[in-house]
């Protein structure tokens, strides 16, 4: 391993180390004191940092609970098992985590389908639809306890057939259709996996007039999974729940945005030839050339009309045929016959500007294209996680390992070492007091929705992740579970994206080059003195010499292109963060500090690491006012890991009786504190700042909306415009959506478009999504009032299919 790489990976252990000395104290909610501890003094370490891209939504928020109504997203349709015992499925929409950032908000020529609501959803993981003391409903007394089912003990060949006087009731592996999915859901690489995940093939094909078609998939399968249940001596019970997947996806390797802008002119450019023959030197009475044949033409000029190289068509010396005497003899420049060339013949087609028509009032025209590349990544993970209740209070402990493969990319030698170390990390154990015998078991569900609601680092593969959570199994109110805390240890791999710009341009010949002015002679009395490799001689020393010399000026109608393309090279880094929440029936607050060590030895790599330090807080009030926000900071920030600041909130309004009539306000504000990132004065951040307001109404099936965004009050925010969506529930299977944007003072917008989803199979979690989306750059805007408009298309279709 090189100086760098054992840098890096000392730097990753001794962060996963302290990590996990906290991790191991803190496994019940009287440590908070120590994790705010941990926390403020990472805040202080970090408060001069140059700071970045918050995340007011991450895949915390579950669609399935309070939020507001929206089109269908079109790819990522979540279905969520509401119950066991093969209960038929309800489908849910669930946006991916950008276009929740900003919903109604229409980035630089985005090639998705806005999805329009009033302001990102606030919503809490919902709490399972199950009896509070269901499936757990046993009173620990011996006599009282009996199996769930009549699967036979789980035991080992060599077990004793004597009970074994540890357990009150043994090791049991539990029937799958009586586990409710919830308690043994969880979130790897932001895909929901339980014991009951069928086998999920998610695709996705976008096609546009200038990019790339780009086809993504994503794979995964639960291949093995088990529930084993038991009471100890302890009068304290367990449920231990092992899942096994696997799963292959697409990643992007790569994105190639390039900006075109063609600009008139006309180029001055100039041709010399000039020729030198006679009797040759041998005396013989031959005709001999003494110049070399050079020649540079059309064919020898690249795009930016520069020579690239010299036709050699004659030796100095060469004798020359009497056909090409008599053709050099005739007028103007002639170079000899019969395919034979001597003489110099050069051609340079750019000295200078000059105005003509063609480029007295120049029209400035622009264009825009997007090229992707895209990479494999594979996984092969194991779930393992332990609860564990007496009836007065119940602790978890969930540790993720997956073994994560990321093909062709460039960091990899490293990224394998820390896949090994996610292998033999151990794993967080929480422990319980023991119980009383007659206690009456209570599970808190809130234990696992705060298992679910830690912050996980988007768009990144999950190498480990070992945490635990706490919670008192009654309130004062035994329909509302009290609070649920968990506190978690995550390394991954996250992306970094290696950006270069490319500046390069062209010339497109509009008109043929036409003759300013010529001129030139030939015949045995021009004087030539030739210079060739330093062996100099006159004209004057030959017999029977006759030369040629011609210059011809002319003009060319070009358009000049100027090209600026955005390299954008991906490739992952080990990323260790520790994150925590503290999750109610209607609150949610999230903390979470971490690092990304991406250090490289690449010339054009990120020579730093992005340590960060962040928390949200959301809340929906049971009178439908709802608000969230939060902010995160980053060290050595980039366009992907930004320092945010975000607040949203929106109320909702009763329409009558009729609780599908409704009225949902909204006022958002989400401020980037780094500013944007342009190339040719466009703004290629996939977010920016901005301040909106919004309205949306729903009627039955119908649902109509509008949003206003307000420009000039954040810097470098998206500037006003107007826009409004429809919706339409045609049936349970079918919805439709379209939007049209009413008024834009941005560069870039999508006016308008459509979209359609249909749920193939609901019982078989299948959906088909189908969206048009079209995408305009006012290159008015900076390149002059008689610029174009760029103009583009895409088109999408993705499928989730359930087997």
């Amino acid at each position: 391993m090189s100086e760098l790489n054992l840098a890096i990976a000392t730097t990753f252990l001794s962060m996963t180390a302290r990590l996990l000395i906290y991790l191991q104290a803190a496994t019940k909610l009287g440590s908070y004191p120590i994790a705010l501890f941990v926390w403020a003094v990472v805040l202080a370490s970090n408060v001069l940092a140059a700071a970045p891209t918050a995340e007011p939504t991450s895949d915390l928020f579950d669609s399935n609970s309070i939020s507001l109504d929206r089109i269908f997203n079109k790819s990522d349709l979540q279905t969520e098992k509401a119950n066991v015992a093969g209960k038929a499925t309800k489908l849910q929409p669930k946006l991916p985590p950008s276009e929740l950032q900003a919903q109604a908000q229409v980035v630089p020529v985005t090639n998705l389908i806005p999805i329009f609501t009033l302001s990102t959803p606030i919503s809490i993981p919902a709490i399972p639809r199950i009896d509070i003391t269901n499936p757990l409903n046993l009173l620990l007394t011996p006599e009282l306890i009996v199996a769930p089912n009549n699967t036979p003990a789980v035991r080992s060949p060599n077990a004793p057939t004597q009970p074994d006087p540890r357990f009150i009731l043994p090791p049991r592996a539990l029937d799958p259709t009586t586990v409710d999915p919830f308690s043994t859901q969880f979130i790897l690489n932001g895909d929901k996996i339980s014991h009951f995940t069928p086998t999920i093939v998610k695709t996705g094909y976008e096609s546009g007039n200038f990019r790339t078609s780009d086809l993504n998939f994503n794979v995964y399968k639960v291949i093995k999974a088990e529930n084993i249940q038991s009471v100890t001596k302890d009068v304290v019970l367990r449920v231990d729940s092992q899942v096994e997947s696997v799963g292959v996806r697409s990643i992007e390797r790569q994105r190639d945005l390039t900006v075109a802008v063609s600009k008139p002119q006309t180029l001055l450019g100039v041709r010399q030839q000039i020729s030198l023959d006679g009797d040759c030197l041998d005396g013989s009475g031959r005709t001999c050339t003494f110049l070399p044949g050079l020649k540079i033409d059309e064919s020898n000029l690249n795009r930016q009309l520069q020579p690239t190289g010299v036709t050699v068509t004659s030796q100095f010396g060469d004798v020359i045929s009497p056909a090409s005497v008599a053709a050099i003899r005739e007028p103007g420049f002639q170079g000899g016959a019969n395919g034979e060339n001597y003489g110099i013949d050069l051609t340079v087609p750019a000295i200078g500007l000059v105005t003509t028509p063609w480029s007295a009032n120049p029209v400035s025209t622009g264009s825009r294209r997007e090229d992707i590349t895209a990479g494999v990544a594979v996984n092969y993970t194991r779930m393992n996680q332990n609860l564990a209740t007496n009836g007065v209070e119940s602790v978890l402990g969930r540790t993720i390992r997956s073994a994560a493969f990321i093909k062709d990319d460039r960091n990899l030698s490293v990224n394998l070492g820390v896949v090994a170390l996610g292998q033999v990390l151990p794993e967080a154990k929480p422990s319980i007091a023991a119980g009383e015998p007659g206690t009456r078991i209570v599970v808190n569900p809130n234990l696992y929705r705060a298992a679910n609601a830690i912050r996980i680092p988007e768009n990144s593969q999950t190498v480990f992740q070992t945490g635990t959570g706490y919670a008192i199994s009654r309130g004062a109110d035994p329909k509302i579970p009290p609070a649920a805390s968990h506190q978690a240890i995550w390394i991954g791999l996250s992306p970094v994206v290696e950006r270069q710009v490319v500046r390069d341009y062209n010339y497109v010949t509009r008109r043929a080059p036409q003759i300013v002015q010529s001129g030139g002679g030939e015949g045995g009395s021009l004087p030539v003195a030739v210079n060739l490799n330093n062996f100099g001689f006159n004209s004057g020393s030959l017999q029977n010499v006759y030369s040629q010399g011609y210059v011809t000026v002319y003009n060319r109608d070009v358009d000049r292109v100027d090209v600026e393309t955005l390299r954008q090279r991906t490739d992952y880094y080990p990323h260790v963060s520790f994150t925590g929440t503290s999750l109610t029936e209607n609150s949610l607050w999230r903390y979470y500090t971490g690092a990304i060590a991406s250090l490289s030895s690449g010339t054009q790599a990120q020579q730093n690491i992005k340590a960060y330090i962040g928390t949200d807080y959301a809340v929906v009030n049971p009178r439908g006012f709802s608000y969230n926000f939060g902010g995160i900071g980053y060290l050595n920030p980039d366009p992907e890991y930004a320092t945010q600041l975000f607040v949203n909130t929106t109320q909702a309004i009763a329409l009558g009786s009729n609780p599908r009539n409704n009225m949902t306000i909204g006022v958002n504000a989400n401020y980037i504190v780094d500013g944007s990132m342009t190339i040719q004065s466009l703004p290629v951040r996939s977010t920016q700042s901005f301040v909106n307001a919004g309205l949306n109404v729903n009627i039955g099936d119908v649902s109509i909306g509008g949003t206003q965004f307000i420009g000039n009050i954040l810097p470098e925010s998206t500037d006003s415009k107007t826009l409004f969506n429809v919706g339409w529930k045609v049936n349970d299977r079918l919805n439709v959506g379209a939007f049209y944007t009413v008024a834009d003072r941005n560069i870039s917008t999508n006016p308008y478009g459509a979209n359609l989803s249909y749920a193939l199979d609901p019982s078989a979690d299948s959906v088909l999504y189908l969206g048009w989306n079209a995408a305009e750059i006012d290159f008015r805007r900076t390149l002059g009032s008689t610029s174009n408009i760029y103009r583009d298309n895409t088109f999408t279709l993705s499928i989730r299919y359930g087997f």
